[in-house]
């Protein structure tokens, strides 16, 4: 594999691990418990957010 290829696919994973952990502190934050975060996180990322999104008080 392409160096510069290795290096995108490495920032992706990278993005997808920090957002991935902002939602689960958003959830923390909204009082959701272990297995209901775990459920979130195992969907699209996407709808994971609009998940939060739909349950918690910010505009």
């Amino acid at each position: 594999m392409p160096r510069d290829l290795a290096a995108k696919i490495l920032d992706v994973e990278i993005d997808e691990a920090v957002r991935r952990h902002e939602l689960r502190w958003r959830a923390l934050e909204l009082g959701m418990r272990e297995d209901e975060i775990a459920a979130l996180l195992r969907l699209d990322l996407d709808q994971a957010e609009h998940q939060l999104r739909s349950i918690s008080v910010e505009p």
